[in-house]
């Protein structure tokens, strides 16, 4: 395991639907399998950060997170960003490279609760 329960905990507290319903411009999509949400990535089309992209363990390299990316890139690529960026969990970095993202320097994320974890900043040109 990458984190430690506590770290898991302090990721997931707080996270509910609206959270990223909240900004102006950002773009969100779930990924549905029966009519059961499985995952779901969200774009923020001021700054090109993609805020979030989780799936449900059990569909984890189904391609699922792969159809999600690509559908944020074009969106990102249709509203004429010319980058996009996020900060990976350290498990995610080598699915982001995949995709053509390139790594930063390892840092440490705060959630609001104080817990800090290491992730990885992670960036792709779209021109």
């Amino acid at each position: 395991m990458v984190y430690t329960e506590d770290e898991v905990k302090a990721w997931g507290d707080g996270l509910c639907p609206e959270r990223y319903m909240t900004k102006d411009c950002q773009f969100v999509l779930v990924a549905e399998i029966d009519s059961c949400g499985v995952g779901f990535g969200t774009l923020d089309c001021s700054t090109g950060e993609i805020t979030g992209m989780f799936i449900l363990p059990a569909y984890v390299r189904q391609g699922i997170g792969t159809c999600i990316l690509n559908a944020l890139l074009t969106e990102a690529h249709r509203i004429g960003l010319s980058q996009v960026w996020c900060q990976s969990s350290l498990f995610a970095e080598a699915f982001y490279q995949k995709a053509g993202f390139q790594s930063g320097q390892k840092g440490k994320h705060q959630f609001r609760s104080g817990q800090k974890i290491d992730y990885i900043p992670m960036s792709k040109s779209l021109v």
